[in-house]
């Protein structure tokens, strides 16, 4: 009578590898869908940051000109880090219309956002 040996067949062996190696494909596609996420959060969040930012100085010139109601001059600018912006303000009635747009550059191109908004005259 033969005895049962204990252990794996190569072929159990094999096909154990197969399933591990497909399974690391799939994870490592998932991780470069999660960088290239991250990258674009990243840029957004900067260009969030600018745009607050030129918010913010256009709206001390609003108020630096008190009590007169003038519009900023419009503008352009770019920073060090590659980052464009420009800005554009307008009176309509006793408001002020402001238009900032910043473009911040990646390596797939650029990623563009638009900030429209309007501050009471002082």
């Amino acid at each position: 009578m033969r005895r049962a040996l204990a252990g794996f067949t190569l072929l159990e062996v094999l096909v154990a590898i197969l399933v591990v190696t497909l399974g690391l494909l799939g994870f490592t596609g998932s991780l470069r869908a999660v960088a290239s996420l991250s990258a674009e959060g990243k840029a957004r969040g900067r260009a969030a940051l600018q745009l607050t930012s030129r918010l913010s100085r256009l709206r001390s010139e609003l108020l630096a000109s008190a009590p007169v109601c003038l519009a900023p001059v419009p503008g352009s600018a770019h920073s060090p880090a590659g980052i464009d912006e420009s800005w554009i303000a307008t009176l309509v009635d006793s408001l002020v219309e402001v238009r900032i747009t910043v473009a911040i550059p990646r390596s797939t191109g650029s990623t563009t956002d638009t900030l429209f908004t309007r501050m009471p005259c002082p």
